[in-house]
């Protein structure tokens, strides 16, 4: 079985592609131990999607059945589009956005998705009175940050925060 794992090995999301990296690689090597073969390809996206798409397109040109990744938000939202396309399994680790699954049989998250990042604090910050007027810090251009923004706001603005 040739598993394709994608994700940000270099760069500034590097912790989390390294993480799933590693873990791959010891769940490889305990599957190789109980008599099936498990080869692993390694392509680095460094949390960019255009990156990430070539890391998917060569993955699959290098005999990958199935993907391990990708492991970030913004470069999992374009590759599990193709993924769709070309109906090959994925199963990210920690893309969280909704967007990643919706409408794809295929795509698969091991994590939770945004709206429960985003409405989680906003009921805390209600339920404990911790104040009514609240700024929000986020990044407009990353695909993660703007869900659980958005998740957040929509639940400030139905509690009335």
């Amino acid at each position: 079985i040739k598993i394709a794992v994608i994700g940000p090995f270099t760069g500034p999301a590097a912790n989390y592609g390294l993480a799933c990296r590693f873990g791959a690689q010891v769940a490889a090597d305990e599957i190789n131990a109980d008599g099936v073969k498990v080869e692993l390809i390694f392509q680095d996206d460094e949390h960019d999607r255009d990156k990430a798409i070539n890391a998917y397109n060569y993955a699959l040109d290098q005999g990958a059945q199935m993907i391990a990744g990708t492991t970030t938000t913004s470069p999992c939202l374009a590759v599990s589009a193709l993924a769709y396309e070309d109906r090959v399994f994925m199963l990210t680790p920690s893309a969280s956005s909704n967007l990643v699954v919706e409408d794809k049989d295929n795509m698969y998250q091991v994590c939770f998705q945004d709206p429960e990042m985003g409405f989680i604090p906003a009921s805390m910050i209600a339920e404990n009175k911790m104040g009514s007027k609240i700024a929000v810090i986020y990044n407009i251009s990353d695909d993660y940050s703007t869900g659980i923004y958005e998740a957040f706001k929509s639940k400030c603005d139905e509690l009335g925060l």
